[in-house]
């Protein structure tokens, strides 16, 4: 299937990084709305720069890179975030000349900004600073016997400090970076998984949301799990942010694709909301985490108690084995353990590091 001429042809979209911003050229704007047409012809003339009305409510700004940052930091002080989404703009280097063609690249005015502010994310995923730490899931009934390792993404800035995943991705977000940087999470783990030789199943996070068509968006993800010499049987793919998933079929047909080839797959935050539930039905994972909120002092808050016994017992009667994340207590690990859970992970056994931490067997359990 790998050798599936409909392959060789990659995504795009996930795996070209933007061109860096020019250092001059000409930076197009089309508010929404009058007020904000207003709005941002003040803040021109307050700056003192030079634009052009080039058609109703349309602006040409000519800049050089130190101007271009001032009118994404000072010059959308009088707009809301709701103003800079929705104003389209276009930039085009000094000596690009305007065309229809150009119509295609008009993104929002908030994710040039944004794309401004986080251009050292484009640096670290081109420079291939990412790197994954490893969290245990061991056996509830033998926590000394690891299942599983999930790799959590890491990056490192420039001078080798440490770049935290909500950081990446909340750029990545606002930027329209989010293709990239999930594909380049995913690449990083498997790397991750043979340069410390883990011989155990791994757990791989992905978001739905940056998958188009799994047969063209996931070919390198394969192909670097066939390089790196990984049975697929090894390998589960954990859907990240279950909750905001609004095209289950969509997923769905992901999910399909996975178990195609061999591999597994899991639903993270399960009893985070009623989408999560929905999903079960429709998805049938392998795997099901139950929410750490759910977790958290589970063995004495009666609410919790009655929640997660229900969907432990339910996800049993399906044939999904469950996995509890975010155990910090001997007496959160013992109430799972007492009531079903197949898997359990938390600080209480490891903290994620690289290489992959030594489980501690907490004492009273």
């Amino acid at each position: 299937m790998l050798d599936d001429p409909r392959l060789k042809v990659g995504c795009q979209r996930c795996e070209k990084l933007p061109d860096p911003l020019p250092a001059r050229g000409t930076l197009y704007l089309a508010p929404p709305i009058i007020q904000t047409t207003d709005a941002l012809r003040e803040q021109l003339d307050r700056m003192g720069l030079p634009f052009e009305e080039v058609h109703q409510s349309v602006f040409a700004v000519p800049f050089t890179r130190p101007e271009l940052e001032r009118i994404c930091e000072d010059g959308v002080c009088d707009v809301s975030q709701l103003e800079l989404r929705d104003t389209k703009s276009l930039i085009l280097a000094e000596g690009e000349e305007l065309s229809m063609h150009h119509l295609t690249r008009m993104e929002p005015f908030a994710s040039v900004v944004a794309r401004l502010r986080g251009e050292w994310l484009i640096d670290l995923l081109r420079d291939q600073r990412l790197y994954s730490h490893f969290h245990p899931i061991v056996h509830t009934q033998e926590p000394q016997r690891i299942f599983a390792y999930e790799c959590l993404a890491r990056g490192r800035d420039k001078e080798g400090g440490p770049v935290f995943p909500g950081t990446m991705f909340d750029i990545a977000v606002s930027a329209d970076l989010l293709f990239n940087l999930d594909r380049a999470c995913r690449l990083s783990a498997i790397r991750g998984c043979v340069e410390h030789g883990i011989e155990s199943n791994v757990f791989v996070n992905f978001t739905p949301g940056t998958i188009y068509n799994p047969k063209h968006c996931l070919k390198t993800t394969l192909r670097a799990v066939e390089a790196a010499g990984l049975s697929p049987s090894q390998v589960v793919f954990e859907v990240v942010e279950s909750e905001e998933v609004t095209d289950p079929d969509h997923l769905l047909n992901i999910l399909n694709y996975y178990r195609e080839h061999g591999f597994r797959v899991a639903l993270d935050d399960l009893g985070s909301g009623f989408s999560s539930l929905n999903l079960l039905t429709r998805l049938r994972p392998d795997f099901v985490k139950l929410d750490m909120e759910l977790v958290r002092d589970v063995d004495h808050d009666e609410f919790k108690v009655v929640i997660t016994t229900k969907l432990l017992a339910m996800a049993r009667s399906l044939g999904v084995q469950t996995i509890a994340e975010g155990v910090e207590t001997v007496e959160e690990w013992k109430w799972l353990r007492e009531h079903g859970a197949d898997y359990v992970q938390g600080f209480l056994f490891a903290r994620p590091a690289a290489p992959p931490p030594v489980v501690v067997v907490p004492e009273g359990g």
